[in-house]
């Protein structure tokens, strides 16, 4: 379609190429210190079944006056600080547990498909009405045998002298839930509160235990359990493999699933082109499958540069290839690779119109003059600042009919 008059000498053409997007499964995801855990449950036709639990440690300050001989407890909070609550519906209470650890949770990496031994048993449960209350602290009132124990041993002391003593007497919490998927934040915010008044005192005290001191994230980590029985994402089996699942495509944050994008239109329309320059390129794709109002997607989505092997290529300083914001340097006038920046372009998700979109103006310029070549891109959540692809449950389906690129050129003409 030609938007000015042919007697122009400079026209503008533009041309919708559609691509094509195959799913990856990547390798387990490293969760260990993320600070968040993810718990809960989220099902769904495409992705299947997919069950977070978070376990974390705990610590006590040795720097607080613990209770004397004689003190009297009071009462006890448990607080939990919630960083998001993802459901169908918010309209009825959601239902959370949280377990006691059986082993401990060792120095070492974990990752999505670590898991511990703890009570199936709940020690605390709670049915939370989430309307009013989102991305902000809970405080429940909790009163049974465990936290009486608790307070004992406060008072005795010999499990508090060294965080050795503490752990082999408390390991820690496990995280689990129901009808929704939750992200907890680690810290001072999330672990319990004894309130007790010493004997002969006329004010109340309190006590810390918490996944969190100070600055100081007690060592946590997410597993998740998938099943995708009977699901499109059934057949996807091998690691770090395309697989095009026909109409829809999409990915899961926290479940190694990823979108490859399809860039491969591209070269035969470059082909054919000369002495053009593009004036705008818009990669762009959705309205999405799900529903907005009940399951947000991931906010961003970074595109990383890969080729028939589905991984993240990287340059030989080891850092990752990534589509460069527009406006920006594509290249690295040093080394020849794609240049590597801490802000690259990401796809950003817009709400009202439920579609991915960003700008690839610079970029298209720079794979038509042969400065960096033409590849795919892996779309993780997230940007080069947080890892979404870790700390979520957050998913995204698309109609592949609903994947383009939107492009303006202008073609240089003789008079």
């Amino acid at each position: 379609m030609e938007l000015d008059p042919n007697n122009n000498q400079i026209g503008v053409s533009y041309i919708e190429i559609p691509l094509s997007a195959d799913v990856v499964q990547r390798d387990s995801i490293y969760t260990t210190n993320a600070g968040v855990v993810q718990y809960g449950r989220s099902e769904n036709d495409f992705f299947g079944i997919t069950e977070a639990i978070g376990y974390s440690r705990l610590f006590f300050n040795r720097d607080v006056a613990r209770p004397r001989e004689g003190a009297r407890l009071d009462s006890v909070k448990l607080n939990i600080s919630f960083r998001e609550v993802i459901a169908e519906e918010l309209q009825t209470p959601k239902k959370l547990s949280i377990h006691l650890l059986q082993e401990q949770i060792q120095d070492k990496d974990y990752y999505t498909f670590d898991g511990l031994a703890y009570d199936p048993a709940p020690t605390f449960e709670a049915t939370i009405d989430f309307r009013a209350k989102q991305d902000t602290i809970v405080t429940l009132p909790v009163d049974n045998a465990f936290t009486d124990l608790v307070f004992e041993e406060l008072v005795d002391g010999r499990y508090f002298g060294d965080i050795f003593s503490f752990r082999e007497f408390l390991p820690g919490l496990v995280f689990k839930g129901e009808d929704a998927s939750f992200s907890t934040r680690v810290g001072n915010n999330t672990g319990l509160i004894f309130y007790y008044t010493n004997d002969g005192d006329t004010i109340s005290r309190a006590y810390p235990i918490a996944t969190g001191l100070n600055f100081n994230l007690a060592r946590h980590f997410t597993q998740t359990v998938i099943d995708r029985t009977g699901t499109p994402t059934e057949v996807v089996q091998e690691k770090n493999k395309a697989y095009n699942l026909g109409q829809y495509a999409g990915g899961k944050s926290t479940y190694g699933l990823v979108m490859k994008l399809n860039t491969s239109p591209l070269d035969q329309f470059l082909d054919t082109l000369e002495n053009v320059t593009f004036n705008q390129v818009i990669l762009e794709f959705g309205p999405l499958v799900s529903d907005t109002s009940a399951n947000y997607p991931p906010q961003f989505l970074k595109m990383f540069f890969t080729n028939e092997t589905s991984q993240i290529l990287v340059r030989k300083d080891g850092l990752p290839m990534m589509v460069q914001q527009d406006g920006t340097q594509q290249v690295d006038l040093v080394t020849g690779e794609p240049a590597y920046s801490d802000r690259p372009a990401i796809l950003a998700h817009l709400r009202d119109e439920n579609i991915y979109r960003q700008f690839l103006t610079s970029h298209m310029n720079a794979v038509y003059r042969g400065q960096i070549p033409r590849r795919d891109f892996l779309l993780f959540p997230g940007t080069a600042q947080t890892d979404d692809f870790a700390n979520s449950l957050r998913e995204y389906q698309v109609d592949q009919s609903k994947i383009k690129l939107r492009i303006f050129y202008s073609k240089g003409r003789t008079l």
